[in-house]
């Protein structure tokens, strides 16, 4: 599974409602160092920036111990027939569902089963016949009583006859999973023309349990057959493959789809729309595309390289796709950012997008992250919740995979930093295991320590044994453990069948123990002895984390002579020492930026000068790029950050010019030729619209508005975005008349630019096209962010647009799908109360001085009449308010109107 990445949205949803994390400005990374690597928002894999329920203290874990669930039952095969009341949100369903006892005998069935309406509850008789059983349904549980006793080696078939209401689902979501229904119906009554109707399922954690009967549980694995009966305009997607597809006489068709391998409940999948089908393979395997028709030209720019992930996947690992087919489809209003149902993805609405909007951000690595579930998660899968990493650790690695085999090394390295970097993030308010049977809630599993610290942790294990022990370990995991569950131990145990080598002290210390070595870096040469002394101190508190094991490499060099050494802290403190014949230029500790830890070594500006020409891998050109950015006005770094401006990769590039503004603003004559060639020439469109800041930052030059013009014809609506700030900047009437002629091509980030301006003018009569361009968006942080602008820009307007758009902003926060989204729709009524607040103290405060002046009583009665008049409206936004927050359900935005409240 994906998450849906919007650290901005909890920033200013926490600076809006006052709340202060327990961040200290120290712990906080640089801020030019997280623009870079937040530069490119290439996935959705990301979660929520800081949990709500860690933000007055650091979350340690809880007491409880969350077990594997006991199998007493084994489902071996489900069979189900559902049809579906669209308008009404209900599924009809049969299922017949094929059961052995795991081990011991057993004479009842307990199934999970969330809000239900159980018409019939039978058992199959050898002649086929249906004999009723007696049952309990209570608390979403039925309880069955068997008609015999049966043992591990005799099966029984269980019929049951039932509606499914997941409106009346009464489970939680979470950060990550905002929903917990199970079942969705997008637009039963067909009354949105600007959305399809759909029908999907979102089975992960144990929502599955929401439309079928079953033992909702990740270590249960079954096969199982869906006969799925919609309107003949609709298609259908499920596991495996069509087996039929029948016309009925009342104008619906039913389609049959069968899964013959096993896989677990919460994998299982429906999905129903008029889609369009572009078809793909690999091999002789099908590689389908579902996507809403307007998106069917650009479905194999979305999808395209799916093919080819498959064959990469299925060689690095030794076992190829197991699946007999691969399906992935696009649906509105997802709960989450996608899913790996076995052999039919779920994507939500973001991933569809043109050509254009792909220049800047597309989304390749979920496609890669949710394809490699189906080795880690589908074929293999975690027995239980507290294993979700060996899911969501190894699907996240696969995106770093994916990146070094395409597009090299660097991209990998840049990938690997910003998980690291998104894992420190949340490391300040959160400190629990990877592996974790503590949890409060299983949804809490799904953060960034076993996604993006997950992923780091499996970076060092491949470092530590070698890539060729690594992946044949991963191969024997995955052959051994095949359609089966497995926990950690199963992975440890591979790795030491391949190895040879006890592994214990690896797993122990980042899987089954919290928090990350800080290293104090000490190092001299000392001449007399012709040798390197390095003092490496772990500082973390050792307290709530372990003193690490750490497997480090040394760069030491002398211009292009460099060579690397090995060492193992094994202590708090540890000195180790190396021959030199003489005082190294640059010497680096962690040379291949594989911990994932924090590693405080101060570099002086020559040491980090020699570094970027000798550095060679993008981590060590960044490490020294962050020293010499940092003294920019240092005499002859300026030369070298030229030479930086065009590194090979554009990170670099882009880091170096985020950190100049003070040097170029000070002597622009040195940067201005390579910035207007970079503004105008740069391959990557985050480097373009940076330059072009840059050139918009340096005062009273009218030369540089031909590039600022070229900029907003760019292909790229970021660099065309970044070009009208620079041209509103330099100059705002130009650029206000080219803003119209731009408004129906708009996108992205051009769009909440031209939004910004239209807000900060307070121009009229855009009302509507804002409405329309926020309906027409899908990526939540635009939506978010575009929300709050519309906001804005109906305070500017003043009376009566203020009070007539309150039931817009009213429908944003009680009915957008996404918690954040009808966060955004409270923050907008909460600033338009504030504002009629402020108005009610300036009208107190007039009708104060009139009365001490003396004014005529009726003047004073008729200001008073008018306060009373403003004071209503904003006691009505407080009471929709209030309603909003009493009927809000979702544990997030309930704890931030909560302390709001307080």
């Amino acid at each position: 599974m994906s998450k849906i990445n919007f650290p901005a949205i909890i920033i200013i949803a926490i600076a809006v409602f006052s709340i202060h994390s327990c961040k200290t400005r120290q712990q906080r990374s640089d801020e030019r160092m997280e623009k870079a690597i937040q530069a490119s928002i290439d996935s959705v894999v990301d979660l929520p920036a800081i949990e709500f329920s860690d933000l007055m203290g650091l979350t340690q874990g809880s007491k409880v111990y969350n077990p594997s669930a006991t199998r007493k039952n084994d489902i071996l095969h489900t069979k189900l027939e559902v049809s579906f009341n669209i308008p009404a949100q209900q599924l009809f369903g049969e299922a017949e569902i094929l059961i052995k006892p795991y081990f011991y005998s057993i004479d009842s069935l307990i199934l999970d089963a969330k809000a239900f309406d159980i018409q019939k509850v039978a058992i199959r008789t050898k002649k086929g016949e249906l004999k009723d059983l007696k049952y309990k349904y209570q608390d979403d549980l039925l309880q069955i009583a068997l008609d015999t006793v049966y043992t591990k080696s005799q099966q029984y078939t269980v019929f049951i006859k039932y509606t499914a209401n997941p409106k009346n689902v009464k489970a939680k979501g979470s950060a990550a999973i905002t929903d917990a229904r199970g079942l969705y119906f997008i637009d039963p009554e067909e009354k949105d023309p600007d959305k399809p109707t759909q029908i999907w399922t979102q089975g992960e954690t144990e929502s599955s349990s929401c439309w079928f009967p079953t033992i909702d549980k990740p270590n249960e694995k079954m096969t199982h057959e869906i006969s799925i009966t919609v309107p003949d305009k609709y298609l259908t997607l499920s596991n495996g493959l069509k087996t039929s597809s029948k016309k009925l006489p009342d104008g619906n068709r039913t389609d049959t789809w069968k899964m013959d391998l096993p896989n677990a409940p919460y994998l299982v999948m429906m999905a129903v729309g008029e889609f369009a089908v572009i078809n793909d393979k690999w091999g002789k395997i099908p590689v389908d595309y579902y996507v809403e028709p307007a998106f069917a030209p650009y479905a194999k720019n979305i999808f395209g390289n799916t093919p080819e992930m498959i064959e990469f996947f299925s060689k690095l690992m030794g076992v190829d796709y197991p699946w007999p087919k691969y399906a992935q489809v696009v649906v509105r209003d997802y709960v989450s950012g996608a899913m790996e149902n076995t052999s039919a993805t779920i994507f939500g609405e973001f991933v569809q997008q043109t050509p254009k909007e792909m220049i800047d951000n597309n989304y390749e690595d979920i496609i890669a992250h949710e394809l490699f579930h189906h080795w880690f998660g589908d074929l293999v899968t975690c027995e239980s919740w507290s294993n979700l990493p060996l899911n969501e650790s190894f699907a996240t690695y696969g995106e770093y995979l994916w990146n070094e085999h395409k597009y090299g090394r660097d991209a990998a390295d840049y990938h690997l930093q910003k998980d690291l970097s998104t894992y420190m993030e949340e490391s300040y308010s959160k400190k629990v295991n990877l592996i974790r049977f503590d949890y409060e809630y299983r949804e809490d599993m799904f953060d960034r320590h076993s996604y993006q610290k997950g992923s780091c942790v499996l970076h060092m294990l491949r470092k530590a044994v070698g890539d060729d022990a690594f992946f044949e370990s991963l191969k024997l995991y995955l052959t051994n453990n095949a359609y089966k569950p497995a926990e950690i131990h199963n992975l440890r145990l591979a790795f030491e069948e391949v190895t040879g080598e006890d592994m214990n002290w690896f797993f122990n210390q980042w899987f089954l123990d919290k928090g990350h070595p800080l290293i104090d870096v000490k190092w001299e040469y000392q001449a007399e002895n012709q040798r390197i002394q390095l003092i490496l101190e772990q500082t973390q508190n050792i307290e709530t984390s372990p003193v690490f094991r750490l497997p480090l490499d040394i760069l030491i060099g002398n211009g292009n002579q460099s060579r690397f050494e090995s060492l193992i802290m094994k202590n708090q403190v540890d000195t180790f020492y190396f021959s030199a014949d003489k005082q190294p230029e640059y010497f680096l500790v962690d040379a291949e930026h594989q911990l994932l830890g924090q590693i405080n070594q101060e570099m002086t500006v020559d040491q980090a000068r020699e570094l970027y020409l000798h550095g060679k891998t993008y981590r060590n050109r960044f490490a020294a790029i962050d020293v010499l950015v940092a003294n920019a006005s240092v005499a002859g770094v300026s030369e070298v950050l030229k030479l930086a401006m065009n590194d090979s990769f554009w990170n670099i590039r882009f880091y170096t010019l985020s950190g100049m503004e003070s040097v170029i603003e000070a002597d622009p004559e040195n940067f201005k030729s390579i910035l207007v060639k970079l503004a105008s020439e740069d391959k990557k469109s985050q480097v373009r619209a940076e330059a072009i800041a840059r050139l918009s930052s340096v005062k009273d030059d009218p030369s540089f508005f031909a590039t600022f013009e070229k900029g907003i014809v760019d292909s790229s609506a970021l660099v065309q975005s970044s070009a009208m700030a620079a041209m509103y900047t330099s100059n705002p009437e130009k650029t206000k008349q080219l803003i119209e002629g731009m408004e129906s091509t708009a996108t992205g980030d051009l769009l909440t630019s031209i939004a910004a301006i239209y807000a900060s003018e307070g121009t009229p009569n855009k009302l509507d096209f804002l409405k329309k361009a926020y309906a027409g968006m899908k990526d939540p942080n635009d939506r978010y962010v575009f929300v709050q602008l519309i906001g804005r820009y109906v305070i500017s307007q003043g009376e009566p647009i203020m009070i007539e758009s309150v039931p817009y902003f009213t429908d944003v926060a009680k009915k957008s799908s996404a918690w954040w989204m009808r966060l955004a729709g409270i923050q907008v009524l909460s600033e338009l109360q504030t504002m009629y607040d402020s108005q009610v103290d300036q009208l107190d405060s007039e009708i104060m001085n009139m009365k001490e002046k003396g004014t005529a009583v009726s003047i004073v009665q008729d200001k008073e009449i008018e306060k009373t008049a403003v004071k209503s409206k904003s006691r009505n936004i407080s009471i929709i308010i209030d309603t909003i927050r009493e009927e809000e359900k979702d544990p997030n935005l309930v704890r931030i109107l909560n302390m709001f409240k307080q």
